[in-house]
């Protein structure tokens, strides 16, 4: 009997639906849903709420005989003990799901098995995992991880601190987020030359038009491309200043409003390479899910 499973992670601003059938995995869906939007410990809003459970029910009659695993992160982890179980419960009764949300330290296992080991170098390579609220970077040396930090800032940080960066051409300049992010993150006591960027970021460069290179550094499907720090600078001035915030949502017509963190996203992403010396970035798909599916399905 062939294993089908489906696996959807919950983010501050995304569900993504990943389809596990005989040892492959693939990325079926992305929804947009801005849980951040009216949030508070108690709670997300009856609206996003309801957007979720629809979603939620949605794919559930749609792979009737799939065994369905949620790994919730980011904001869930935000909501109090009582708001927590209460939401976890309403999912049960209403769904028969579990709404597992996983914590910090396991989001963070999951991210580095899906990323250690793919890359052969020896020499220290970054990873950069940027959230809604929050970004994690991981520094690896021959499959280990040797440092680890997790900053408060994230995509929906930016997007509330530089309100016209969502503008049809953003209003804030770009040189405004980096020097907020450069004076805001911590040392990490190295320069590295190489990053893998992750969460969707291969696919967003190869739609957004990113000059992309071939990856002559290490052989892995998965990341078959690297983008130089001064092409990626360079690509995103045409981002903020160029390429308008309709044009943005065009490029990614099944999820468009995925667009609305792309600009805040690229500044932070840009910042984080500037403060550790990147030259090189290895945009990748991989996330938690990928990790999950290394560790406990292959």
């Amino acid at each position: 009997m062939l294993e089908k499973k489906v696996l959807i992670d919950v983010g501050s601003s995304t569900v993504k639906v990943y389809v596990l059938v005989d040892g492959e995995l693939e990325l079926k869906e992305i929804k947009s849903i801005f849980f951040k939007d009216d949030f508070s410990s108690d709670g997300i809003s009856d609206e996003k709420e309801s957007e979720l459970i629809n979603f939620l029910e949605e794919i559930k009659g749609r792979f009737v005989f799939y065994d369905i695993h949620i790994y919730a992160t980011a904001i869930f982890r935000k909501l109090s003990d009582d708001a927590r179980r209460a939401f976890v419960d309403k999912v049960d009764k209403m769904l028969g799901l579990e709404f597992n949300i996983i914590s910090q330290e396991k989001e963070s296992f999951y991210l580095e098995k899906a990323l250690v080991g793919k890359c052969g170098l020896n020499e220290s390579i970054l990873l950069i995992n940027i959230g809604g609220g929050s970004t994690e970077l991981v520094v690896v040396l021959n499959g280990e991880v040797i440092e680890k930090k997790n900053i408060d800032v994230g995509v929906g940080t930016l997007l509330k601190k530089f309100s016209g960066v969502n503008d049809k051409y953003s209003s804030v300049s770009k040189n405004a987020i980096i020097e907020f992010v450069i004076g805001v993150f911590p040392e990490i006591g190295r320069n590295i030359s190489k990053a893998f960027y992750t969460g969707g970021e291969l696919k967003y460069m190869k739609v957004a038009g990113y000059p992309l290179l071939k990856n002559d550094f290490f052989e892995d499907s998965d990341h078959p491309k690297i983008i130089t720090y001064d092409s990626f600078v360079s690509k995103n001035n045409d981002i903020f200043s160029n390429i308008s915030l309709g044009e943005l949502e065009g490029f990614m017509p099944e999820s468009p409003k995925w667009m609305f963190g792309a600009r805040a996203c690229s500044a932070l992403a840009e910042a984080i390479c500037s403060k550790y010396g990147v030259k090189y970035i290895i945009p990748s798909n991989s996330n938690l899910i990928d990790g999950v599916f290394r560790v406990e399905y292959s």
